[in-house]
């Protein structure tokens, strides 16, 4: 079924989950309750370095709001 996948093909196929999550990280930096500035700084990370950015965003940037 696949056997004509080749090339540009791979290549494409592969970058969908980057770009996805590419697109996933910078909408929760937007939704994101930290200030401007803050938010400014990681967008310029994930646009810097598209893949490893998004992946820093959700592993250590994401703040989850606590209740009192």
């Amino acid at each position: 079924m696949y056997s004509n996948l080749t090339g540009w093909h791979l290549v494409i196929l592969a970058s969908i989950p980057l770009l996805v999550l590419f697109v996933a990280a910078i909408v929760s930096i937007a939704r994101a309750t930290a200030t401007g500035t803050e938010k400014a700084i990681w967008v310029l990370v994930a646009l810097v370095f598209p893949i490893a950015g998004p992946i820093v965003w959700f592993a250590v940037g994401k703040r989850t709001t606590s209740s009192p």
